[in-house]
Parts: structure tokens; C-alpha cells; sequence
């Protein structure tokens, strides 16, 4: 070692050997519950807006109740 090289880097540190465990017990009532729940919401966030009657050719008709009602944009 001279006098201008690096001092030499430490040693790396040990390497973890993770731990396998048994897989926790799912409560399936629960698990049901919450996927409905999450549909349940995911229908509501859709709105009636999101019902939109369409074909290979498009919308047919507009949504009954969509066209007099005033939207965010001033209509």
C-alpha cells in the first residue's frame, strides 16, 4: 500500500437466509365479503353515466334521464 492508493472498502455483510413459514389460514367468509364489498363499490363509482347502451354500430339511443340533466360543463 502506498501512500496515495484508497484505504481498501469493508467487508460486505452476511447474507440473510430468509425463513419459509407455513402459509397463514384465509378466512374465506371474510375474502367473499371483501370482494364484494370492492365490486359494490366499483359499480357505484360507475354511475349511471357508465350505462351506456351501445351495438357494433354504436350508441342506439341516448341513456333515458342523461340528456336533461345539467352536467359539470354548464349545459
Amino acid at each position: 500500500m502506498s501512500i496515495f492508493s484508497p484505504p481498501s472498502p469493508p467487508p460486505p455483510p452476511p447474507v440473510a437466509v430468509p425463513v419459509i413459514t407455513a402459509a397463514p389460514v384465509v378466512d374465506t367468509v371474510a375474502e367473499d365479503e371483501r370482494k364484494a364489498r370492492l365490486a359494490a363499490v366499483a359499480r357505484n363509482r360507475a354511475g349511471i353515466a357508465g350505462t351506456v347502451a351501445t351495438s357494433n354500430r354504436g350508441v342506439l339511443t341516448p341513456a333515458s334521464g342523461t340528456a336533461t340533466r345539467k352536467t359539470l360543463l354548464g349545459e
